[in-house]
């Protein structure tokens, strides 16, 4: 795991406003849930990993990610093809279960789908810091307080996997077996891996309780903030691209039927 999802760089994305990423994420979550063609998703997603490469992302944090999706994209693939088989003929029955062309092809949209989800929301959180990432969901509303705790358990949920990683390990050298089969013994040998993570978690929930105190969180209904969010004119000029890019795609999606079929283009 990542100690940190923000990926510290000077691309372009990265200094595209925080604000306008969060359009860009609606309009590509908005395009990834309109099309239904197996080929249009696949496209979708390798120009989301050609596009974080770009902004500096490197094939490591990407294949982290993959290591995370892959199985549960096969378990969505492997279900829909199972309960859903689809039109027309089948080229392999047996028992309850019927393969056809166009099953297959809807279960791969699925699964793709589900890997377009996440790297269009790795957008945002790759390349934004946890600062901008509050600002830009105050803007938009959200209360300071839920914003800072949204971003406090993105920073935090990783390193505290990374943690027990890191605790696993140290224990597996003092002589600790996890090589059980039965998933009690499984369960009594992660005992002592636990127990240093609750109270792990609780030091780590101490001091952030008194960071927050020290700096009055919470005094004040009225906060200033060191950093703020400025629109720049690439930013204007991003912003207007991406809204005339996903009206076109949406035009051609619902009128002219553009990718509207799990095997069409």
């Amino acid at each position: 795991m990542l100690a940190s999802l923000y990926v510290p760089g000077d691309s372009w994305l990265h200094r595209l406003d925080a604000r306008v990423k969060l359009l860009l994420v609606a309009c590509g979550l908005a395009l990834i849930f309109a099309v239904g063609s197996v080929w249009t998703m696949a496209a979708l997603v390798m120009a989301e990993q050609a596009l974080l490469l770009s902004a500096g992302i490197t094939r490591l944090r990407l294949g982290d990610v993959w290591r995370v999706l892959w199985v549960t994209m096969a378990l969505v693939f492997v279900l829909w093809v199972a309960f859903y088989p689809g039109e027309g003929a089948a080229w392999l029955a047996w028992w309850r279960l019927r393969l056809t062309w166009d099953g297959l092809a809807r279960g791969a949209v699925v699964a793709l789908r589900l890997a377009a989800v996440a790297f269009m929301l790795f957008f945002w959180l790759f390349t934004t810091a946890e600062t901008h990432l509050v600002l830009s969901l105050q803007w938009l509303g959200l209360p300071y307080a839920w914003g800072l705790t949204l971003a406090m358990a993105l920073r935090y949920v990783p390193t505290m996997a990374e943690l027990f990683r890191t605790t696993s390990e140290a224990q597996q050298a003092r002589g600790l077996d996890l090589s059980h089969s039965g998933p009690i013994a499984r369960a009594k040998a992660y005992v002592p891996i636990t127990i240093a993570m609750l109270i792990s978690a609780l030091r780590t929930a101490t001091s952030l309780a008194h960071a927050l105190e020290t700096r009055a969180f919470g005094a004040s209904l009225h906060r200033t903030s060191l950093q703020r969010l400025y629109l720049r004119r690439v930013d204007v000029w991003c912003t207007v691209a991406i809204v005339l890019a996903t009206a076109a795609l949406l035009y051609m999606r619902f009128v002219r039927g553009w990718s509207a079929t799990p095997l069409g283009l």
